[in-house]
């Protein structure tokens, strides 16, 4: 009886081990399977990175490639699908993650390439392109914190091409890229590399378009070499001491760091550090110019905001003008109309004086009299008259002519 049991117990036992050896045998099998499907996941998803939107994605992008899910490719436009209506000549977007029940992706990059019509928006000219670009042609990097992880860098370029673009109901030779490219890093901490990564696929994006639409554009790739036409001699006229502003240390942080025939600015103001200014003295002053397709953006964006010239409206000359204090610094914009080297062009010059809200007992409204007021009219218009006679001026650059005052915009609250 006891020999029985030993044999059941032993039979027992390599039935426990043959049924342990067989679970970890499956075990085993799975997890190598899923193992080589993640790999192949990843391997598919390299390989459409590597093809989607005509290749022009960076390989940078293989960072946020996943090896658990398909990436997602829309692709729309002229170029990319001939048959195809759209008003891109390229819109591609491939993206990754999320799963379905999110309202965003994890990372999501996208090209766009338009011809511009009419207008578009102007870029802030600070310099944050990083590239070298020749006058014909104007780019930006931003960055927003949209996502719910990361950032997007979004760079855009408005590029000449002289033969035209096809595509659109009427040729056009301004050519609108937008690239947005995910990143890891919180708005404030992307690195520079990452911006110039936006940059470099904006202007390879650019030529692409360029090259297959035989347009005749200056391939912007060849000037990644050469220096840029540095700004300051452009900015030189906007002397505080000749226009006698207010006295002491300016700051010109307003200031266009490269030449560009399709825009200009300058702009400059008192050091917060400064002796208080007197009433009425200029302690903040700019000039603005937009040329081409962006002078109708930069004006509808004015006009939107009821800060564009009306001709229809009422001066009050001669009456004395209440100003409220607001958030907003109050000043006074003069604009004006000239034909220059990139087309029909806005002048915008503003003067900023000082009020005396703060100064003594703080006040919420002060009173220009008439000759208050006609004083600061003839400052905007001396500083008019200095931007568009400066010889290194953008004005004179652009090769401006036919010019015509269109009227002065008080930007306060009365």
């Amino acid at each position: 009886m006891g020999a029985l049991r030993a044999v059941r117990g032993r039979t027992w036992l390599i039935a426990c081990v043959v049924t342990l050896s067989v679970l970890v045998s499956g075990v085993t099998w799975l997890a190598v399977s899923r193992s080589e499907d993640r790999q192949e996941r990843f391997a598919a998803n390299q390989r459409q990175l590597a093809r989607a939107c005509a290749g022009l994605l960076p390989d940078e992008l293989g960072d946020f490639v996943p090896d658990d899910e398909p990436g997602v490719l829309d692709e729309f436009g002229t170029m990319l699908r001939p048959r195809h209506e759209s008003r891109a000549l390229l819109d591609c977007t491939l993206s990754w993650g999320g799963g379905d029940d999110a309202w965003e992706p994890d990372a999501r990059a996208r090209v766009r390439a338009e011809a511009v019509l009419t207008r578009t928006s102007p870029p802030p000219l600070d310099g944050s392109f990083g590239l070298p670009l020749p006058d014909s042609a104007l780019g930006a990097v931003s960055v927003d914190d949209k996502q719910l992880d990361g950032s997007t860098v979004t760079a855009s370029l408005l590029a000449d091409c002289p033969k035209g673009l096809s595509g659109r109901v009427r040729p056009s030779r301004d050519l609108l890229v937008t690239v947005d490219l995910p990143s890891a890093a919180d708005e404030y901490d992307v690195p520079k590399a990452e911006r110039l990564l936006a940059s470099r696929t904006a202007v390879r994006v650019a030529d692409w378009v360029s090259r297959r639409q035989g347009c005749g554009g200056e391939p912007l790739a060849s000037a990644s070499g050469t220096t840029p036409d540095k700004a300051p001699k452009l900015c030189d006229w906007l002397s505080p001491a000749a226009l006698r502003f207010a006295p002491g240390d300016w700051t010109f942080d307003r200031n266009a760091s490269a030449y560009s025939r399709r825009s200009g600015a300058c702009g400059g103001r008192l050091d917060d550090s400064a002796e208080p200014a007197d009433r009425l003295a200029i302690r903040a002053a700019g000039a603005e110019s937009w040329s081409g397709v962006l002078a109708g953006g930069a004006y509808d964006s004015h006009r939107g905001n009821n800060h564009a010239p009306d001709p229809e409206a009422r001066t009050g000359a001669g009456k004395p003008v209440t100003i409220a204090r607001s958030g907003d610094d109050p000043l006074l914009a003069l604009w004006a109309r000239s034909e220059c080297d990139a087309g029909a062009t806005y002048h915008r010059v503003t003067v900023t004086p000082e009020l005396e809200f703060g100064q003594g007992t703080p006040k919420d409204s002060v009173v220009l009299e008439p000759k208050e007021r006609r004083r600061l009219s003839e400052r905007a218009r001396a500083l008019l008259d200095r931007y568009l006679a400066a010889p290194d001026g953008w004005p004179k650059r652009a090769h401006c002519r036919d010019t015509k005052i269109m009227g002065e915009v008080p930007e306060w609250r009365g």
